[in-house]
């Protein structure tokens, strides 16, 4: 493997990870004004909670467990094919569900009837897909459109994040 090809590679995916982190905290600025009058915005703890979870964005992927499986699978050395074995990208993609909230498999284990806690989740998702929507040029309603059938959500979830959108596209 060509050495300098594969730094290139690497700076690559961390300046993508650096615009995602960035397309974060733009997000969650726009979905604050829309949002603002809502549950769990108007609360003081639950704003805390969110803006904590906003800082906190993604920072599984600069871990062992994640980053180098991450940049082989999207960023591989060739350009090409990833250079990673498929299974060590699920490890990789379930530690990172696991260890992020904002991630849709990992808090609607609770399936609580509308909890604080995961209303805060819920929200960040949003900031999440509104985030990847700037990168990829769709909104946040858009990739939930797609996705939805393969999303096992709560019913408060979808009624909530419907809400939502109809603010920000308002």
């Amino acid at each position: 493997m060509d050495g300098i090809k594969h730094i290139e590679k690497i700076r690559e995916y961390c300046d993508y990870v650096e615009a995602h982190l960035r397309n974060v905290e733009k997000s969650w600025l726009v979905i604050q004004g829309a949002c603002g009058d809502m549950h769990p915005f108007y609360d003081d703890h639950l704003w805390a909670v969110m803006d904590q979870m906003i800082k906190e964005h993604d920072v599984s992927k600069m871990s062992p467990s994640e980053f180098v499986q991450y940049q082989q699978q999207f960023y591989p050395a060739d350009g090409l094919i990833p250079n990673i074995d498929r299974e060590e990208f699920q490890d990789a993609w379930r530690h990172h569900w696991e260890n992020n909230p904002h991630h849709w498999e990992n808090w609607t284990k609770a399936k609580e009837t509308f909890p604080n806690e995961s209303s805060c989740h819920c929200v960040c998702m949003v900031v999440d897909w509104m985030a990847m929507g700037l990168h990829f040029g769709d909104t946040a309603e858009e990739f939930y459109n797609r996705k939805q059938s393969g999303m096992d959500l709560p019913e408060w979830a979808v009624v909530f994040i419907r809400e939502i959108f109809d603010r920000l596209n308002s």
